[in-house]
């Protein structure tokens, strides 16, 4: 009895591991995001008016202004990657 429990705490530590691993794959990534930010946001934005907006606050803008829907100066060519990268970079600082 104790081998099949330690068998299927394992096997379920095992299955974690692997699940986590694909899910971060797909995690936004806070370094291509400070890139994007600094290449085509930071010439007009400051990151100190964003920060301590929330990841999903922050792409719904990003994806109304990419969509035409949001008010913007300037009309922005960004991928659904982009606008996560940046959220997640945006939401990543602390406001000033």
């Amino acid at each position: 009895m104790i081998h099949i429990r330690a068998l299927c705490l394992t096997s379920a530590l095992t299955a974690s591991a692997c699940l986590g691993g694909c899910f971060s794959a797909d995690a936004a990534d806070s370094a291509a995001g400070q890139k994007t930010f600094e290449s085509t946001c930071a010439g007009c934005h400051k990151l100190a008016s964003y920060a301590g907006k929330s990841e999903s606050v922050l792409e719904t803008q990003l994806r109304g202004i990419v969509a035409g829907t949001l008010k913007h100066p300037k009309k922005l060519t960004l991928s659904v990657d982009d606008i996560a990268n940046v959220a997640t970079y945006i939401a990543g600082n602390e406001p000033k």
